[in-house]
């Protein structure tokens, strides 16, 4: 998936920003997570589990969408 549609598709999870941030850093921009933690002021540990969460989440609602 192109990097926009990739982002343009987590967005419309309605995630809360620190788990989108996390994804789209981590998952999309491809940044290492000492990279994301720098940037957003968390450590390893709460990066990974922002990550969890998110993903946890989006396939919460892809089961949802499928019915």
């Amino acid at each position: 998936m192109a990097p926009r549609r990739a982002i343009a598709y987590i967005q419309s999870y309605d995630l809360p920003p620190d788990e989108m941030a996390c994804l789209i850093e981590c998952d999309v921009r491809r940044k290492s997570y000492a990279q994301v933690c720098e940037a957003l002021h968390l450590s390893p540990e709460a990066v990974n589990r922002c990550r969890r969460r998110a993903y946890k989440k989006i396939a919460d609602g892809q089961r949802e969408h499928r019915g």
